[in-house]
């Protein structure tokens, strides 16, 4: 769990890396690849073809990206994320979110261009990992449907997706049957794609 540039724990200023700037360009991304990268250096045990990404909320929508930057990840859950910026912007509560982080409504300036070019739906077509999409049906918070498009989207390019969808949820999983099921599904996803290849038994004779 990388403490990427705009979390906290660094101070204010590094809390606020992140503001005013999208996509790969703000920190976040870069820095948990850098910090996939390290663990694996000195870390040797731990196997560099069997990594997942996963997140919620903010963490999903990362996760959604990553997987259109680079196929090191083998098996991907993103839960609750933006895969869409201008859908997202348009669609949620939160109608006032770039505005806030950014400085500017999407139709000011070139928002609306920068918003498709850092949306991970833009990019479906480099997708090469498994994805698991997980959402909750009643999320205000962030809609639906952003998975929905996302989920489409991976079918088309070919990419192996299922789609877990919660009833009653909101932006997260907290009923506790749904949080089991949620993690139940998981361990299965990455048992399924991080299975090792073990060579054929000899036959005994």
């Amino acid at each position: 769990m990388v403490n990427y540039r705009g979390s906290t724990g660094y101070g204010q200023d590094f809390g606020d890396a992140i503001l005013g700037v999208l996509g790969n360009n703000c920190g976040e991304p870069k820095d948990i690849l850098f910090g996939v990268g390290a663990a694996l250096r000195r870390n040797l045990y731990l196997d560099p073809d069997r990594l997942g990404v996963e997140g919620v909320s903010c963490g999903g929508q990362l996760s959604g990206w990553l997987i259109t930057q680079t196929p090191q990840f083998k098996a991907a859950i993103p839960t609750a994320g933006i895969y869409n910026l201008l859908s997202f912007n348009y669609m949620s509560y939160y109608h006032d979110y770039m505005a806030v982080e950014h400085g500017a409504f999407p139709h000011q300036d070139n928002m609306m261009d920068l918003m498709w070019e850092w949306s991970a739906l833009k990019h479906v077509a480099k997708v090469k990992t498994p994805t698991m999409l997980v959402h909750g049906e009643n999320d205000n918070d962030v809609p639906i449907a952003e998975a929905e498009m996302y989920y489409t989207a991976l079918k088309d390019v070919g990419v192996e997706t299922i789609m877990a969808r919660y009833p009653r949820e909101g932006h997260g999983i907290h009923e506790p049957r749904h949080e089991v099921d949620w993690i139940d599904r998981s361990i299965a996803w990455y048992e399924k794609h991080f299975l090792e290849k073990r060579a054929p038994s000899t036959p005994t004779p």
